[in-house]
């Protein structure tokens, strides 16, 4: 799931030269960000990318190699595990693609949640 979020940062922002990948973790949760410099994504698309077989088109009106199935299946994932995924985006600004899964605190080790926390 976050080698999808890497490659679709990468394929859809192919001009930019970086991507930001931040984790933030507090008692309860975990959240990743992946956020690109490309053109972003229209708030009326913003729901349907976690739709299955959902594609966006670029500037030029050409289609972006791919299925249209790794968001809709990293929305299943995160949602199966209770977690949360969305993204934050505006034209020209680029895209965060964003998701919270919870801390599992019953099967983890003292070791393992310091180490997160």
């Amino acid at each position: 799931m976050i080698t999808n979020l890497l490659t679709n940062a990468i394929k859809y922002a192919p001009n930019s030269d970086r991507i930001v990948v931040k984790t933030i973790a507090d008692n309860t949760s975990v959240t990743l960000r992946v956020q690109d410099f490309g053109p972003g994504i229209p708030k009326a698309m913003q729901q349907k990318i976690f739709d299955p077989f959902y594609r966006l088109v670029d500037a030029r009106q050409t289609t972006i190699s791919g299925l249209g199935l790794g968001l809709y299946i990293a929305f299943e994932i995160i949602h199966r595990q209770e977690g949360r995924i969305w993204v934050e985006s505006e034209e020209g600004q680029g895209s965060t693609f964003c998701f919270t899964l919870p801390l599992d605190r019953a099967h983890a080790s003292e070791d393992e949640i310091e180490a997160v926390v």
